[in-house]
Formats: structure tokens, C-alpha cells, sequence
């Protein structure tokens, strides 16, 4: 049985690819060829991020105050970081009123 392969093994996979095709020195079937390679090593690094991201898991105190282990939830953690930048930002200042004559359409 082989050994389960690591995300570094595929990332540097997609970084071989990368090279090669930046080289400038491959024929267009062998450029095609590393382009395939590559896009099937970043396939595969998504899809063992994504297992990542599923088992995952933070403490959050509980209704008794213990701490317990809970799901990381990534789509929750990212809004609750746009809320919290949003809240953190900078307000800007009201823009004074246009003058009449600004407001006033040209006649061409």
C-alpha cells in the first residue's frame, strides 16, 4: 500500500510545473503536458485543504463555562472578521454640498 502522499508533495509539484513553464525552453506538447501536471498537483492540494478545514476544530466554552471542542466553521470566521474590520474602519468625513452652480447642467 503506498504511503498517503503530503500537501508539500503536491505543492512542490505545482511549483516544478510553474518553473518548467516559465523556463521558456519546453515545446508547446511538453508545456501542455507540465500545464496538466500542475493543475492536477493544485487540484489535489484544494482538496486536502479542504479536508483540513473539516477537521479543524476550536474551543469555545460551553453553557457551563467548560471549554469543549466545536467545528471550525471558515465561512462564519470570515464574516465575523469582515464585521469586526468593518466596525474597526475609519469613518469618513460628510462631504460639503455642491455649490448651486455645480449642480446646474452645462448647456452641451
Amino acid at each position: 500500500m503506498k504511503d498517503k502522499e503530503r500537501f508539500e508533495d503536491f505543492l512542490s509539484r505545482v511549483e516544478k510545473s510553474i518553473q518548467a513553464l516559465e523556463g521558456g525552453s519546453l515545446g508547446l506538447e511538453e508545456s501542455l503536458g507540465q500545464y496538466e501536471e500542475g493543475i492536477k498537483a493544485l487540484r489535489k492540494c484544494y482538496e486536502i485543504l479542504e479536508g483540513a478545514e473539516k477537521r479543524i476544530q476550536i474551543l469555545l466554552k460551553d453553557q457551563t463555562g467548560q471549554l469543549a471542542p466545536q467545528p471550525f466553521d471558515v465561512k462564519a470566521a470570515e464574516e465575523a472578521e469582515r464585521e469586526a474590520r468593518a466596525q474597526t474602519a475609519p469613518k469618513k468625513a460628510p462631504q460639503p454640498p455642491k455649490a448651486k452652480e455645480d449642480r446646474e447642467e452645462l448647456p452641451f
